[in-house]
Formats: C-alpha cells, structure tokens, sequence
C-alpha cells in the first residue's frame, strides 16, 4: 500500500494520523471540507488535499480514485451552528454510506477500509446508562443512545454490509472519549464531577442515580475552592473513580495497526488508554506539575468508564503510549505554547 486516502484528515484525530502515516512513507490524500477552519493544521504536510462535501457521491469517488486504502475519520460530534438534528444524524450516515459505497465499487483493489466508530455504541458512559459488565470489550451488548451513537453504529452496519457483498476488506475501531490539545487537563475537577453527578442523577438507569433524589454534587461544590479545583473522588468503600479516554495520537496509531495487519480484517477493536486511569493518579499528576491544590472527596456511588483494549493489543499490536502523566506534560506544553500536540 503507497496512497492512503484520510477523510478529516484536518480533524483531530485525521491531522494526527496523516502525520503518522507519513512518517511510516506512505503517500497521503486528505479529504476535507470546503473551507475547513482546521484546515491549517495540514500546513507544511506534504499532502494532496481534495476540498468537498461527502454528501456529494461524486466528491467520493473522486478522492478514492487510484488510492490503495481508505481511512474514514470524517464525522461530526454534533449539530453545527444553525443545523438540525436530522440534518446532523443524515449527515454523519450518509458521508458513511456515500465512502463506503464508492470503495465498494473498487473493492478488489482496495486493500483496506478502515471505519472510526465509537464507544457510544455501547455505551460506557456508565452515568448515562448502567454498563452490563466492566471492563467493557467488544463482546459487550450494543445500546447506543442518542443521535450521534446511532449513527456510529449505523455506520458500522453500512461498513460490515458491503464488505459481505463486495468482499471489501474492512476493520473498525471503537474508541473511548478522545483527548487532544488541552482537554485531557480538565476532567478531574469538581465541576467535571459535579457534572458527571448530575448526568447520572438525570438518568434512571444510570450506575450513579440515587432513588431517594439525593443530589450528591450540591456538598461537593460547596466544599470546593472553586470548580476548577482538582477532585480526587472515591466512593464509599474507598474505591477511586475511574476514567479510560484515549489521546488522538493513540487513536491515529490504532487507525495504523488497523490498516496493517491481516488480523484487522472482519474485526472490530476497542481503542483506549494504555490503562484505567484512576482520578488519585491524574489529580497526583497533574498537582505535582502545576501546584494545584486536591480535593479529596467521598460519594456514594462510583464512576467507571473504562473500555477493554486487550483485543487489539494481542491481534494488531496496539501500542498506546499516552498515559495520563504523558497526557498531562503534553497538555501543559500545548498550554504553555511549547508544542502543538501533534506529535
């Protein structure tokens, strides 16, 4: 394989993944949309960029012509400005069915497609709704909630269906909640918490509702020095909250693996952190290298989001490397002004 076609690529995790593919030698075609306002950071890629809308079948097949693999990164995580629900949900399946078609019709020579899902398909966001075991791995019951993971899972329909009638070799990736930039910095505050708390007591079936109607967030930020505060969180029995998100960088990687190796295909893998990342250890590290203060916090019940990267470290060399200490200097760089978080 030598020309490698990245829907997003000017997303946050397509910038990412066509710097590494680049740095493996291959060739890189970017699909973007007219007048993407991330579009800079492909500057200085050597890249061939094609500007168009995915709606348009023509823009499809257009980008995939003559390249020898497909990666579709290209979604919306919801409604741009002014856009509906509808028009948002159509969006993200139809950019879906319009790649995904257009590779079929080249499926003897395409050696790979591979589908960015989600983990939303699932879902692990045990304040939403319970999970049915943890860790969570690809043999966990699929109910998405929502528009944006219906349409991950649609997505994922439209992807298996035309590999079974055109024997197009495909590979899809779930991952976990996506980092990038600064954002890894800001989910172990008492106002993240407090909004977890909050999701969850808004949702019957979640692991967090209480039936009596306690609204636990209300002592905690009263307790707090502010929301920005760091929240070390466990629950009753002592047992910290855990958080599994994943780095963009890690995501990209897990694009590469997918798009490598023979065992990818037919399969669905689950792309997370390197581990579970208790909030002790990230409000550890990240007061050890900003001052902050913690706040150590006692509640009820217990957050778990985690999700089971296993398969694809044993099938396709899954390597993440992006830890939460690794995370949080990167982060911190970025915030300093010192890197741009691509690399």
């Amino acid at each position: 394989m030598s020309l490698i076609l990245v829907t997003g690529a000017a997303g946050q995790v397509g910038s990412r993944l066509v710097r590494q593919l680049l740095e493996r030698s291959y060739e890189v075609r970017g699909l973007i949309l007219p007048g993407d306002p991330n579009r800079n950071r492909l500057d200085g890629l050597k890249i061939e960029v094609i500007e168009g809308n995915m709606l348009d079948m023509a823009v499809c097949e257009k980008a995939i012509a003559g390249v020898d693999a497909v990666i579709h990164t290209a979604n919306l995580v919801g409604p741009l400005p002014g856009m509906s629900e509808t028009d948002f949900f159509d969006n993200n399946v139809r950019n879906t069915f319009n790649i995904v078609y257009a590779a079929s019709k080249r499926a003897d020579k395409l050696q790979r497609l591979v589908y960015i899902s989600s983990s939303s398909v699932y879902p692990n966001d045990a304040h939403v709704i319970a999970t049915c075991y943890n860790p969570v791995d690809e043999m966990h019951p699929l109910r998405p909630l929502g528009t944006y993971a219906l349409g991950k899972l649609i997505g994922e329909q439209i992807v298996t269906a035309h590999a079974r009638q055109t024997g197009l070799r495909t590979a899809i990736i779930r991952p976990s909640g996506i980092a990038s930039g600064t954002s890894a910095l800001g989910r172990w505050s008492v106002g993240f918490v407090c909004a977890i708390l909050r999701t969850g007591q808004n949702n019957p079936k979640s692991a967090l509702y209480m039936s009596d109607g306690t609204e636990l967030w209300h002592e905690l930020e009263a307790a707090a020095v502010s929301q920005d505060q760091l929240c070390a969180i466990r629950d009753s029995e002592g047992r910290p909250w855990v958080y599994q998100f994943v780095d963009a960088r890690d995501v990209a990687h897990g694009c590469v693996c997918a798009l490598e190796s023979g065992a990818a295909i037919g399969e669905v893998f689950n792309v997370s952190a390197p581990r579970p990342i208790t909030y002790d250890e990230a409000t550890q590290a990240i007061a050890k290298a900003t001052g902050q203060s913690i706040l150590e916090w006692q509640t009820p019940v217990r957050w778990l989001f985690d999700l089971d990267n296993t398969k694809a470290k044993c099938l396709i060399g899954y390597r993440p490397k992006w830890g939460i200490e690794e995370m949080v200097a990167s982060a911190l760089a970025v915030q300093r002004g010192e890197s741009d978080g691509f690399v």
